[in-house]
């Protein structure tokens, strides 16, 4: 059973508010999940790479068009019961999805996000962006440029884990900083899930 020594990272639900939304406004109010999950692990693995943090400690999955952000995929597909804080939470700032688009209804506090936070999910969005004005449909391209993609398919699953030191081992060159990081990301994530539960 897992205790709270081997937690990666503990969900923070008003960063993943604050994230997806500013990501939402940038494009305009209304997003495809595709293209949201696209844009936030983009802006997580950048985050890891550059100040070796998660955003959102959300927990990452592999799907067949790609990574994706485990609970903000639930919630956005309202698999998460509407009584739930986290639901809740979300429900009052994005419509339910409505085939694949979320529309942003309510602007959360955006103060939940650091500069460089807002800074890195701005380029993510923009580098998405441009990718898929260069190549269309993006999938493909980033499975090759996300290497720590695994296809379900492979293991007969429609989604499988991607732990996050998989993606450290590809955006940290130096092995034993990577295993150094994820050590520290544990941490940290020890100490918050434990003040969450006292």
């Amino acid at each position: 059973m897992c205790t709270f020594d081997c937690v990666d990272s503990v969900f923070d639900i008003n960063k993943t508010v604050a994230a997806a939304a500013f990501v939402i406004k940038r494009c305009g109010g209304t997003i495809t999940a595709f293209l949201l999950m696209k844009m936030l692990y983009a802006a997580e693995r950048a985050a890891l790479a550059s100040w070796h943090r998660p955003i959102t400690g959300d927990s990452f999955s592999s799907m067949k068009n790609g990574p994706i952000l485990s609970r903000t995929l639930d919630l956005i597909n309202g698999k998460v019961l509407s009584t739930n804080s986290d639901m809740v939470k979300w429900s009052q700032h994005f419509s339910p999805r409505i085939g694949n688009d979320i529309k942003l209804v309510s602007e959360p506090d955006f103060d939940f996000l650091s500069q460089r936070e807002v800074e890195v999910l701005e380029k993510a969005a923009r580098e998405i962006a441009e990718l898929i004005k260069q190549h269309g449909l993006i999938a493909d391209f980033l499975h090759q440029a996300w290497p720590e993609w695994k296809d379900p398919k492979q293991f007969g699953k429609g989604s499988i884990p991607l732990p996050i030191e998989d993606v450290l081992s590809e955006v940290i060159e130096d092995e034993n900083e990577a295993e150094k990081v994820l050590l520290e990301i544990r941490s940290v994530s020890s100490a918050k899930a434990a003040l969450q539960t006292a």
